[in-house]
């Protein structure tokens, strides 16, 4: 952390605030405390200051001009996540707190800036890793790997998964009856160890498993 300036009072409190968010934070993200309370205006404090290139003696930005001039005696407590740009060109996501006195007149700018280099290359990247073209052969819409072992009750308990959107030890009532009337209808319950699969799977006892599978068949097939 650089070392902090003389400040007006009410700002110092901030100063260990801008040293502990720059530990937390990390090497990404830049945080800043201006004095804005006198004619000239300046970096009390910085953390990674090369984020947005700061460094003493800096001028404040036209944003932060701007932002001062409109807000000497207004209202406004914060912005935060808007657009800004590094002096090289990086976008950054930027945040501003605006600091008053006990008259509401405009004393200081608590500001952090995020670097959003690393990130915009993992959303590219992820992007790239997940976009996937539908199969033009044959009319399948996508490939299907059979099980190693043959696993017939693990590849209908991940088709279930799929067809109820969560994991099933999530379901309600209503969709777990639902999901063994599923299960029945493919056979599952011909299948060993079946039961302590959909036990494991689902969170429920063997006791309330059969309990479902009784319901299901006493209501007969489903007509839907």
């Amino acid at each position: 952390m650089s070392q902090a300036r003389d400040c007006h009072p009410l700002l110092k409190p901030f100063i260990p605030v801008v040293a502990m968010l720059g530990a937390t934070l990390g090497r990404s993200y830049d945080v800043a405390l201006h004095d804005v309370s006198g004619q000239e205006s300046f970096i009390v404090v910085c953390e990674h200051g090369d984020v947005a290139g700061r460094e003493e003696g800096v001028p404040i930005s036209d944003f932060g001009q701007q932002l001062m001039d409109r807000e000497r005696e207004g209202e406004m407590t914060y912005l935060a996540n808007y657009a800004s740009e590094a002096p090289d060109g990086r976008s950054l996501r930027s945040s501003v707190a605006l600091i008053r006195d006990e008259a509401g007149r405009l004393i200081g700018l608590f500001c952090v800036n995020y670097d959003m280099t690393q990130a915009t290359v993992l959303r590219d990247m992820a992007e790239f890793l997940t976009t996937v073209t539908p199969l033009g052969y044959g009319g399948a819409e996508k490939e299907r790997f059979p099980s190693l072992h043959g696993d017939r009750l693990g590849e209908l308990l991940s088709e279930a998964r799929r067809v109820q959107g969560k994991p099933l030890r999530f379901l309600s009532r209503p969709e777990r009856l639902e999901l063994v009337r599923w299960l029945d209808g493919k056979g599952f319950f011909k299948l060993k160890e079946a039961v302590p699969r959909l036990v494991k799977e689902t969170g429920k006892s063997r006791y309330t498993l059969y309990g479902d599978i009784r319901t299901i068949r006493a209501e007969g097939p489903d007509e839907g």
